[in-house]
C-alpha cells in the first residue's frame, strides 16, 4: 500500500531505477565475472566475502521486489527479464543430465528472475521430457521398454485403476502398459503404446470426479469438494477411493 498509494519509502520510478541498478549488478556476478565461469568449468575462486555478502543482499532485496511486483506491478514484466539468457545453454543441452545442471548455475540459483519465464518454463518441460524417455524410453525413437503390465476390468475402471496404482510406489514413473479386459474376462485385442493408457487415464478421472459417483459434490459456483456422504455411497472403500 506505501509503495503503490502513497509512494512510500519509495517512489515508483525511483524503484525502477534500483531494478534497473540491481540487475546489471547480479547479471554481471553471475554471467559474465569469474564465479560463473567457475561454476561452469567446475573449478573453485578465492571468495571475496564483501562481493559475496552484496550479491547475497542484492538478490535478496530484487526477490522481494519481484514478489511484490508479482501480486501489484511496479513494472513492466521485461524490465526484470535479460535478453538470452540460457537461451544457447538451452540448445547444447542433450540428455536429462545437461539439462538439470542448468538448474546449479549461478543466475539460476541467485535470480532465476532475470530469466524469462517462457525460458524457465522450457527448461522445466525438458527436464520432464528427458527423464520420462531415460526412464519409459520412446515410441519415436523405437526403443519403448516393456514396462508394468495394469490389468483392467471395463466395468471396473476406478476401482481396478487405483488398485493398481496405488501398489506401483517409486514405480509410478515407469511406463505402465494397460489391458482392457472384458465383463466376462477375455482379453481385448489392441497393444498399447500410448493409447489405451490415456484412455484409461480419462476414463478414470471422469467416473472420480463424477458427481453422481458420489466422491465429490459440486458448489453453487461449479466448484469441486469431497463428498461428505461418500461413505454412504462405497462404505469403507470410500477413503481408498
Amino acid at each position: 500500500v506505501e509503495i503503490h498509494d502513497m509512494e512510500k519509502p519509495l517512489p515508483k520510478h525511483q524503484l525502477r531505477r534500483c531494478i534497473l541498478l540491481l540487475k546489471k549488478m547480479l547479471y554481471r556476478a553471475c554471467c559474465l565475472d569469474d564465479i560463473h565461469a567457475a561454476t561452469r568449468d567446475g573449478r573453485e575462486i578465492d571468495s571475496n566475502h564483501f562481493g559475496l555478502a552484496l550479491i547475497s543482499t542484492s538478490s535478496k532485496t530484487m526477490k522481494d521486489l519481484y514478489s511484490r511486483s508479482s501480486r501489484r506491478l511496479l513494472c513492466v514484466p521485461r524490465l526484470w527479464i535479460e535478453d538470452g539468457l540460457l537461451e544457447q545453454d538451452l540448445r547444447r543441452c542433450k540428455i536429462e543430465s545437461d539439462y538439470a545442471s542448468l538448474l546449479s548455475t549461478p543466475v539460476c540459483r541467485i535470480c532465476p528472475f532475470l530469466i524469462s519465464f517462457k525460458r524457465r518454463l522450457k527448461l522445466f518441460e525438458r527436464i520432464v521430457t528427458t527423464n520420462r524417455v531415460s526412464i519409459q524410453g520412446s515410441n519415436d525413437e523405437r526403443n519403448l521398454k516393456p514396462g508394468i503390465m495394469v490389468k483392467v476390468t471395463r466395468g471396473r475402471v476406478l476401482e481396478d485403476g487405483l488398485i493398481h496404482l496405488n501398489k506401483l510406489g517409486r514405480d509410478m514413473r515407469q511406463r505402465i502398459v494397460v489391458c482392457y479386459l472384458s465383463e466376462a474376462g477375455a482379453r481385448e485385442t489392441g497393444i498399447d503404446v500410448g493409447g489405451l493408457f490415456k484412455e484409461f487415464w480419462t476414463d478414470l478421472s471422469t467416473l472420480a470426479f463424477d458427481p453422481n459417483y458420489a466422491l465429490f459434490k459440486n458448489t453453487e459456483g461449479s466448484l469441486m469438494y469431497p463428498n461428505p456422504s461418500s461413505k454412504m455411497a462405497h462404505g469403507s472403500d470410500h477413503v481408498v477411493l
